[in-house]
């Protein structure tokens, strides 16, 4: 009988189905088309039989392996949601579904935002050379640039002779194929290539502008055809065959579905289990046809693209490990069985009608959640309009936020506070702070705390330091890198990334000093912090048997030597490692904190860039991040202690301390606009309004403050320009520049056009705000240009003296329009 009678006869029995047997019949006339003339006619028939047979039984097998750990993952979520309790003591499980996606305090199971972070620390520590080498300098650009070049050559197997080049090279090599393992552990099934070198970026609007048949034309002959194999079949493509395919790959670049394309393998697998294969696929004869296609149609700095990779392969692994091989399938799991609860519980009478109701909501939330945790809410609507709206934003950073590194000293307050609540000592803060945050052997200590897994968002992204104040990344290089630029020069991405490494080094040095104690012999604050994170007696016996890293005489343990222990079962090192840097890098965004994903889902919800919606709920979020970042840390956390006294004191010390911090940082900020500092302990209104802005400032929401001293911000916008965002204010800015002014001239009013033109470029000219650079440049330059440009300049001048003066009782030590200081600065004011 032949192979298609046979399985004419299966499909005709209902032994299988028609789509089964179409797959069968279609891989097996690939088969037998690449067999023919290589053997006899009945030789080929079998072996395409043999190889259709095998192809669909390993198809089959990883299906039914993905089925099983999807299940064991619908088990033990449901575990969690049955198990989670609230604030309050009660089960929750709404609040237990949404902590799957970030951990709220309350839940001591890993979530996907947790997974990730930790997944992309163990990656970027065995890379910890190639960052500590090519890390962004000042304006943003990638440093030794040659030696990437040699890097990609050693990577595709040939020897340029550079012994850096080849140590860099196996270091991606281990850290490409430790995520590869890892992915397929969680459900993935990439295939091992031996000569796979670098992933593909492609460039969507390059590709598209050249069309497809000039794509096809210019990257086939940079291909390696012998070695593009057929994933279902695991046998090379022939020329018809590949040509099919690589139309696919076009295809999907061009309409953004290059994620989801599975090429060879007859479609597009909703399981992200089954993507991935994509980089994999293209397979380039050498180094220069690499280069050359980047150089065409993608990205050629080879640094981005290994980043990129890593970044995205950790949030796909943390995706299945968390929610399973397809976790589009959990949401719609989460979503029904919340719905289930509810309904079920409702028709006994044990919960109140509005039970319903919250579940549908949690399932929008969900929703929310999922699409900004995959990123495809980021994905642009219109490419053009969207683009154009992030640059500017960017540029308003850039001319914004030069004062931000001022606002940010309260993190030490905040590290201190996160030190005390973990355990950890509070000594050491500021000394260990300023010792990453100076300078010298800022290369070496960057690798140190690298290597121990910590986040290395100031190496490895472009205008990462604003991330913390405006959850925005996206947007044209060219304004990236000016916002990059203004946020490096005015020291806040180095005062984030110190913040961050200092408390991140200090906690695997505090487990360093406590390896001889049992858990119950622990720090009450510290063995709480670790039951936080699901880490128990024995997972703390496993920590602290791993031998500490030594430096200079200081003993860190670090999640990276403990994943590297050869005398531990590989998923026990594994899952303890993992869990070890989760509460690292989670405690670290109290101590300093920056961004969260609940906080970005609140304040842009799921709408997207290139849209309407999209465009002005970006706007409104600027500034915000931070404030709405601290609340879903610190004040969240000050919920989930038990007693009434503890939440009371928590509080206290929270407000308290708060308000200082943000005290000094209003008179800083007062004194480098040229005026002395306010007094702080009148018993006027005024001073009132000042402890609420400094309440206000340490919060993160200094920016509200503003209005209790004057009907517009520190950018000179008013509340409902504050609240739709910067944006909207420059929008209105352009309208009184433009429109306004021809209104008047029209009318015969005096324009003052020039004068205006002048404050508009002040105000928005990138690096303008530059904390140390701006009051010499505002006295110098632009004051004088208003001087000439503007005849009631003077008078102005005089009356925001008057102003300040009058309502706050200060005076300035330089004042407008002077082109030198009249004298230093009157401390003693604050206490006057």
């Amino acid at each position: 009988m032949s192979f298609k009678k046979c399985i004419d006869d299966l499909e005709n029995g209902n032994e299988i189905t028609r789509d089964q047997a179409d797959q069968v019949r279609e891989v097996y006339e690939q088969q037998l088309e690449f067999h023919k003339g290589k053997m006899s006619e009945t030789a080929a028939e079998a072996e395409a039989g043999k190889d259709a047979f095998n192809a669909i039984k390993n198809k089959k097998m990883h299906s039914k392996r993905q089925k099983i750990m999807q299940m064991r993952t619908w088990q033990e979520i449901t575990k969690n949601l049955d198990s989670y309790k609230n604030r309050l003591g009660q089960q929750d499980p709404n609040a237990a579904a949404l902590a799957l996606f970030e951990q709220d305090g309350m839940s001591n199971f890993s979530s996907v935002v947790q997974r990730e972070e930790a997944i992309t620390g163990f990656a970027f520590a065995n890379m910890n050379k190639i960052l500590g080498t090519f890390r962004r300098n000042l304006i943003g650009n990638v440093r030794s640039k040659a030696k990437l070049k040699n890097i990609t050559r050693e990577i595709f197997g040939e020897n340029t002779g550079d012994v850096s080049a080849k140590e860099f090279a196996q270091a991606w090599t281990q850290t490409s194929e430790m995520l590869r393992k890892r992915a397929n552990r969680a459900g993935s099934n990439i295939a091992n290539r031996k000569d796979w070198g670098l992933p593909q970026m492609h460039n969507k609007f390059a590709i598209s502008k050249a069309g497809r048949e000039k794509w096809l034309t210019n990257i086939a002959p940079l291909l390696n055809r012998n070695k593009m194999i057929d994933q279902t079949t695991g046998i090379p493509f022939n020329d018809f065959q590949l040509e099919i395919a690589l139309t696919d790959v076009y295809d999907a670049i061009v309409t953004d579905g290059f994620n989801k394309l599975n090429p060879g393998a007859g479609g597009r697998g909703k399981s992200l289990g089954n993507a991935r294969q994509d980089h994999r696929f293209l397979v380039f004869k050498d180094a220069n046809s690499w280069m050359k296609y980047q150089d065409q149609f993608g990205d050629p700095n080879v640094f981005d693209t290994m980043i990129s990779h890593v970044k995205n392969m950790s949030r796909d692994i943390a995706l299945m490990e968390i929610l399973g091989p397809n976790p589009t399938a959990t949401t719609n799991f989460l979503k029904q069985t919340l719905s289930k609860k509810a309904k079920t519980k409702a028709l006994t009478g044990k919960i109140d009608a509005k039970a319903e109701d919250k579940a549908l909501k949690t399932s929008k939330k969900i929703d929310h959640l999922y699409s900004a945790v995959t990123g495809r809410n980021n994905a642009p609507v219109d490419g053009v309009f969207a683009s154009t709206f992030a640059g500017l934003r960017q540029i308003l950073q850039s001319a914004q936020l030069g004062a931000a590194s001022i606002s940010a000293i309260t993190d030490l307050n905040f590290q201190r506070l996160a030190r005390q609540f973990t355990g950890l000592s509070q000594t050491r803060t500021l000394q260990q702070y300023l010792e990453y945050l100076t300078p010298l052997g800022a290369k070496e200590k960057g690798e140190l705390a690298i290597g121990s897994g910590l986040i290395a968002e100031g190496w490895t992204s472009l205008a990462a330091g604003q991330m913390r104040f405006v959850g925005d990344m996206s947007g044209p290089e060219v304004t990236r890198r000016i916002s990059d630029f203004v946020m490096r020069a005015s020291f806040l991405s180095p005062m984030t990334s110190a913040g961050r490494w200092a408390f991140g080094m200090e906690f695997q040095q505090f487990v360093g000093r406590n390896v001889a104690k049992r858990f119950n012999d622990l720090d009450p604050n510290f063995k709480s912090t670790l039951q936080r994170y699901n880490i128990n007696q024995s997972d703390w016996d496993v920590i602290r048997a791993t031998k500490p890293y030594d430096e200079k005489g200081a003993k860190f343990v670090r999640p990276t030597d403990l994943m590297d222990r050869a005398d531990l079962d590989a998923s026990l090192k594994e899952s303890v490692a993992t869990r070890y840097l989760e509460m690292i890098n989670t405690e670290t965004n109290f101590a300093v904190p920056s961004n969260s994903l609940r906080g970005r889902v609140f304040l842009t919800g799921d709408s997207q860039p290139g849209t309407v919606t999209g465009e002005l709920s970006r706007s409104f979020a600027m500034y915000k991040n931070f404030g709405v970042t601290v609340v879903n840390t610190h004040l969240m956390r000050g919920m989930t202690l038990d007693k009434t006294s503890s939440k009371g004191g928590y509080y206290a010390n929270l407000l308290i301390s708060t308000t200082m911090m943000g005290a000094l940082a209003l008179q800083l900020k007062e004194m480098s606009k040229g005026r002395d500092p306010r007094d702080m302990f009148g018993d006027s209104e005024e001073t009132a309004k000042f402890w609420f802005a400094a309440f206000m400032q340490g919060g993160g929401l200094g920016i509200f403050g503003d209005f209790l001293n004057s009907g517009t911000n520190r950018f000179g916008g008013g509340l409902a320009e504050t609240i739709a965002g910067p944006v909207a204010g420059f929008g209105d800015d352009i309208l009184k520049l433009s429109v306004g002014n021809l209104y008047q001239a029209a009318t015969g009013e005096d324009t003052n056009a020039a004068g205006e033109l002048v404050k508009f470029t002040q105000r928005y000219l990138p690096g303008s705000s530059l904390w140390y650079a701006r009051l010499a440049l505002e006295r110098k330059v632009w004051d004088q240009l208003q001087l000439m440009t503007d005849p009631k300049a003077r008078s102005k001048f005089r009356r925001a003296e008057t102003k300040y003066r009058r309502d706050f009782g200060q005076k300035y030590w330089w004042g407008p329009g002077d082109t030198a200081p009249t004298r230093a600065p009157r401390y003693s004011a604050a206490i006057e």
